[in-house]
C-alpha cells in the first residue's frame, strides 16, 4: 500500500494544504482564507475538517496516510507541538496544537516552523535532494532559514535555530523588526530593498526606474529587476549590493558549518541572474577555500508547493523503514 501524508502550510492570510505522496508528489491541492475564521477555535475546527477530508481522499485512493505535518510561522516548541504565538494570527499564544489536531483528526501530527519546513521538504524532494548538509534560505519579505545536517533538521536546545535573517552584518544599520540594527533582512528583506531603491531615486540618482513610478508602476523588486535586465545601472548596482551582503553572510555560514549545498528560495531568489552569479562569487572569495569549494548554491525547487511539501515531510521524516512513527524530525 502507498503511503501519504497531509501538509499544512499556516500564513498570515490563508492556510494552504496539499495530500502528498511519499515520493513528494502534491495529488490533491486545497486552501482556505484565515481571515475567514477568525479565533482560535473557528480556525482549528476548518483546519481538521480540512485535513480530514485530505485524509478521506487519500484513502479512497487506496492510500496509507502517515500523519499530518503543520509549517507555522513564529517559535515553536517542536517536541511537544507547542506554538508561543502565530504572527499575524489571534488567539494562538501558548497554544498545543499538535495535540489538537490529533484529537481533532486522529492523525498523527508533526509541528515545525515554517522555513524549518521548507529547508526540510527541499532536502527531501527539491533542490538539496542528496545532500546530507544543506542551508536553505526563503528572501521574501523577512528572511526564513533552515539547516539540515546529517540528513536531520537542526533546531538548537530551544528550537530557535537558523535565524539566519537576523545575523547583524552592521551594528549601526538600519533597525530591524527584532529590535536590532544592521540584521543581514534589512538589507535584503523585499521591504528593506525597494526602501533603498526608493531613497536612492530621491537623490535623483538617474534611473528608468523613476519614469516607470511616475507612470503609476508600483515599485517591487521584480520592477527592478527588469529595470536591471535592461541594463539599469542603478538596478544592476542595487542587486550587486544585495548580493554582495548576502553572499558575505552565507561565507560565514559556510564557515562554521560546511554544508554541502545552500538554497535560496523566495521572491528575491527568483532575480536568478543577478543574485546567484554574484553570491557564489562572493562566497568563493571569503569562504575558506576547502568549504567554498565543496558548496553549491542552488535556486529552490518545490516552488509555490514548498510549504506543504516540507509540512508532509516531517512526517516522512518521522517515520523509519519499519514504518513506526519515530523521532527523526526533532
Amino acid at each position: 500500500m502507498k503511503t501519504a501524508a497531509i501538509g499544512v502550510d499556516i500564513g498570515g492570510t490563508g492556510v494552504k494544504l496539499a495530500l502528498v505522496s511519499s515520493s513528494g508528489r502534491v495529488l490533491t491541492r486545497d486552501t482556505f482564507a484565515t481571515r475567514d475564521h477568525a479565533g482560535r477555535e473557528a480556525l482549528l475546527a476548518e483546519l481538521s475538517r480540512r485535513i480530514r477530508g485530505l485524509a478521506d481522499e487519500g484513502r479512497r485512493r487506496g492510500m496509507r496516510i502517515a500523519g499530518a505535518g503543520v509549517g507555522a510561522p513564529g517559535p515553536i516548541d517542536v517536541e511537544r507541538g507547542f506554538v508561543y504565538f502565530f504572527p499575524n494570527i489571534p488567539g494562538w499564544k501558548n497554544a498545543p496544537i499538535r495535540s489538537l489536531l490529533e484529537r481533532r483528526t486522529g492523525l498523527p501530527v508533526r509541528v515545525d516552523n515554517d522555513a524549518n519546513a521548507m529547508a526540510l521538504g527541499e532536502s527531501i524532494f527539491g533542490a538539496g535532494r542528496g545532500a546530507r548538509n544543506l542551508i536553505a534560505l526563503t528572501l521574501g519579505t523577512g528572511i526564513g532559514g533552515g539547516i539540515v545536517m546529517d540528513g536531520r533538521l537542526f533546531h538548537g536546545p530551544a528550537y530557535s535555530a537558523a535565524e539566519i535573517g537576523h545575523i547583524v552584518i552592521n551594528e549601526n544599520g538600519p533597525k530591524c523588526g527584532c529590535g536590532n540594527r544592521g540584521c543581514i533582512e534589512t538589507y535584503v528583506g523585499n521591504g528593506h530593498f525597494v526602501r533603498a531603491v526608493r531613497e536612492r531615486l530621491a537623490r535623483g540618482e538617474k534611473s528608468i526606474l523613476s519614469r516607470w513610478v511616475r507612470e503609476g508602476r508600483e515599485l517591487t523588486p521584480l520592477l527592478v529587476a527588469r529595470a536591471a535586465d535592461r541594463g539599469d545601472r542603478l538596478a544592476v548596482d542595487q542587486w550587486r549590493i544585495t548580493a554582495t551582503r548576502l553572499g558575505t553572510v552565507l561565507a560565514g555560514l559556510v564557515n562554521v558549518l560546511n554544508p554541502e549545498r545552500i538554497v535560496l528560495g523566495g521572491g528575491i531568489a527568483l532575480n536568478r541572474k543577478h543574485i546567484f552569479p554574484v553570491v557564489t562569487q562572493v562566497l568563493r572569495e571569503k569562504a575558506f577555500p576547502i568549504a567554498a569549494r565543496s558548496v553549491r548554491v542552488v535556486p529552490a525547487a518545490l516552488g509555490t508547493d514548498a510549504g506543504t511539501v516540507g509540512a508532509a515531510a516531517l512526517v516522512f521524516a518521522s517515520v523509519p523503514r519499519s514504518g513506526k512513527t519515530g523521532r527523526r524530525d526533532s
